[in-house]
């Protein structure tokens, strides 16, 4: 596990470098305010630039504790810093500006905070660090005219809890590791003054496995997530990079991080209408083989009793592609994994043992192709495919985006089939109800024993091919009548 973190500091330190480079920058700077995600972007940020990195401390309104972490942190990691005190321009703006208020308006301390920092970024020809982590990001945790006007973004692509194990492997000191911030020691998030979650299973709500959690919980993380969706869509996504993965030989670039975004908040919208499942799963596929840049992309979902995988939607017009197919559990690509609970990658599918239409694949020049399981908490209920044209690796970055999508189309999935089930319980309890009252009804008005009148509709449904439903509605029209 440890060498896991490790490749993933390499991966983001060799990102950061490439990206700075590219840029003709000199360096970095980065606000370290004393919590975890700023303390571990300055980290990255040291081990990537060497000397090259400043880190700015700027007291504002906060609580004494933060200045202590933050000089901890720059003394820590013998980071060159500089210290700003901002609340007498903070407090003169308050006086000054119409409306402004001291309990709201934080907005305006994020826009002093990130003008300080791109001067010292234009006096030293540096790039302005943000220190935005995934669970923030995607619950909106975070102030628009701050974070976003940053340059680069080395941990956008993290979870809080993932975020936590790199800081152990950066050997952060113990007093930032166990501090007050959310994603550091607490273990907890404030959703509201009087509603904490573990930030481990935040992040498990996060990626799709939160189901235990109670319903006001769930309900007040969707009520952020839908905010923090119609929040983010007034942003310029191209400038929101996150980490490694954005680095990309194939040339992902800005524009295919923002469609990824996109495509994800247009799945978000399509799981919380009132459109039927067939409509979702396709809108799925297509929109994923846009963003994938794939040729063919299939979703294929698993009868549970019957324990076989059949092909559910496909964006292909391909009329033999397009035809009803069935795969167990176990067999080929996609029986696989399913049976494994694991991605599985696949180079060149003619030369993939596990891919069994090779024929099919040889006609609609099918090269390279990603398969991912789609799961709620860990039951896999499905597959999706893509597949390109041309030999393809993929990146990270397509990877955690066909991970994403996976998730939402199985919360999609489980939540349409909990509605069917709904409805066919309430359909049962109506026609129990109606058979019950025409039974009342005969015993009433014909003295039959309620094991005779039972068997009197029994019969009558037998003799005129009707439901037992059709015919006791039609006793009680006729008998109340």
């Amino acid at each position: 596990m440890k060498r896991k973190f490790e490749k993933d500091i390499r991966d983001i330190c060799s990102w950061l470098l490439q990206q700075v480079k590219q840029a003709g920058a000199g360096g970095a700077v980065v606000h370290i305010d004393g919590g975890l995600d700023s303390a571990v972007t300055a980290a990255l940020a040291k081990k990537a630039l060497k000397k090259n990195v400043l880190g700015v401390i700027m007291p504002c309104q906060g609580l004494p504790e933060d200045i202590e972490h933050a000089k901890l942190v720059v003394e820590h990691l013998r980071l060159a810093h500089e210290v700003v005190d901002l609340n007498e321009s903070y407090l003169h703006l308050l006086r000054v500006l119409p409306n402004a208020n001291i309990r709201t308006d934080g907005a305006i301390i994020a826009r002093l905070r990130m003008t300080v920092l791109h001067r010292y970024a234009e006096l030293r020809n540096c790039k302005v660090l943000g220190t935005i982590n995934r669970s923030d990001w995607e619950l909106g945790r975070y102030t628009e005219y701050g974070e976003n006007a940053a340059d680069l973004f080395p941990i956008l692509h993290l979870y809080a809890s993932r975020l936590r194990d790199i800081a152990r492997s950066l050997k952060l000191p113990g007093r930032i590791l166990e501090g007050p911030r959310w994603a550091g020691g607490s273990g907890f998030v404030k959703l509201e003054p009087d509603m904490a979650l573990d930030y481990k299973e935040l992040d498990a709500y996060l990626q799709g496995y939160g189901d235990s959690l109670p319903d006001h919980i769930k309900a007040k993380l969707q009520e952020m997530q839908q905010t923090a969706t119609l929040k983010k869509s007034s942003f310029s996504y191209p400038s929101l990079l996150s980490g490694a993965e954005a680095v990309d030989a194939d040339g992902e670039d800005h524009e295919a991080y923002g469609k990824s975004i996109e495509a994800l908040t247009l799945i978000s919208k399509a799981i919380t209408s009132d459109q039927y499942l067939e409509d979702i799963l396709r809108l799925i596929v297509m929109v994923t083989a846009e963003v994938m840049s794939s040729s063919v992309c299939s979703l294929w979902l698993l009868d549970e009793k019957e324990r076989v995988l059949r092909l559910r939607a496909t964006q292909s017009i391909d009329s033999e592609y397009l035809k009803d197919r069935v795969l167990k559990v176990g067999e080929g690509v996609v029986g696989k994994v399913v049976a494994e609970n694991q991605p599985y990658v696949v180079p060149n599918v003619l030369n993939d043992p596990f891919f069994k239409e090779k024929e099919l694949a040889k006609r609609m020049r099918l090269v390279s192709m990603l398969s991912m399981p789609m799961r709620v908490t860990d039951r896999v209920i499905g597959v999706i495919n893509c597949y390109t044209s041309h030999p393809h690796v993929f990146s990270d970055l397509q990877m955690n985006v066909l991970t994403s999508v996976a998730n939402q189309a199985a919360i999609a999935i489980e939540k349409t089939e909990l509605m069917v089930r709904s409805s066919v319980i309430q359909e049962e309890l109506e026609k129990r109800k109606l058979i019950e009252r025409a039974k009342d009804l005969l015993m009433k008005r014909l003295n039959f024993s309620g094991e005779d009148a039972y068997r009197w509709l029994q019969k009558r449904s037998m003799d005129t091919r009707k439901s037992m439903r059709e015919v006791s509605e039609a006793v009680l029209l006729t008998m109340e009548g």
